[in-house]
């Protein structure tokens, strides 16, 4: 599949209310021209321009328009400080318990090498290029379908990394970029505060080399997971699309069955 196909299953396999993002760190400027997007004037946090790509925007950031000093860091926007290294920044925000559990999470932190020129973040449709990190922001019920899916090709995800700080940029897309397996987040504090997002949702990163598999992991528990009204809407959206390749089979989940079988 390409971009857009994968693109297009995940919106019909899964009951999203905000579209798919694509983001892309980039290296030079040369590279940096190559995508189509809409450059910042003024700087914003990462989080709220991933908030804004999955409303339809794109959006083409340099790293002097990251608004967010943790976002900036995590991505190579910046410069990896002292204070972070050392567990006294963390520490001083009131988040742990003492520089010395700081520091220890600091130092498990994925970031990015600071030599990133800028960032892509756009609708997942609408990219040129394969990107590095799929986003999906989903209500719980459709995060647990997501992890059916990936499950279904992969197994177990074994990059799993939640802290409830860094959400979107380190959890959704650095850990991802560097373990090459899906991460999940609740979210953090600042991104609900500066991107408000609404309580129900979490935002799940997947590596692009995964982003094939997990729709197919979506094809494959169709049948399995969803209740008929469900499966009518995804053969619906199959069907306008010309895919015929899954077959459904209504009445049928496995859930039922066991009660059945019991």
């Amino acid at each position: 599949m390409d971009i857009r196909e994968i693109a297009e299953r995940l919106h019909i396999l899964l009951d999203l209310e905000r579209g798919a993002v694509g983001v892309k760190l980039v290296y030079g400027e040369e590279e940096y021209r190559q995508y189509k997007g809409r450059e910042l004037a003024r700087p914003l946090s990462y989080c709220v321009a991933v908030k804004c790509a999955s409303c339809g925007h794109s959006i083409k950031m340099t790293r002097k328009m990251g608004g967010c000093f943790g976002g900036n860091r995590a991505l190579g926007l910046s410069e990896c400080n002292p204070e972070f290294k050392d567990g006294s920044g963390g520490y001083s925000l009131g988040l742990y318990e003492s520089p010395r559990i700081a520091a220890r999470v600091a130092g498990s932190v994925p970031i990015c090498s600071s030599d990133t020129y800028g960032i892509i973040i756009k609708p997942l449709l609408e990219f040129e290029k394969e990107p590095d990190v799929v986003l999906l922001i989903s209500n719980t019920r459709e995060a647990m379908r997501i992890l059916q899916g990936y499950t279904y090709t992969f197994g177990l995800s074994k990059g799993l990394q939640m802290s409830g700080n860094q959400a979107v940029c380190v959890e959704a897309t650095v850990t991802p970029m560097f373990t090459k397996e899906l991460n999940m987040s609740m979210f953090c504090s600042g991104t609900r505060y500066k991107a408000c997002w609404k309580d129900s949702e979490v935002i799940t990163g997947i590596p692009i080399e995964k982003a094939e598999g997990v729709v197919k992991g979506l094809f494959g528990t169709v049948n399995a997971i969803e209740l008929d009204g469900r499966k009518r809407e995804i053969e619906k959206g199959l069907m306008k699309l010309g895919d015929t390749a899954l077959e459904i089979n209504y009445g049928q989940t496995y859930f039922k069955t066991w009660k059945k079988e019991k």
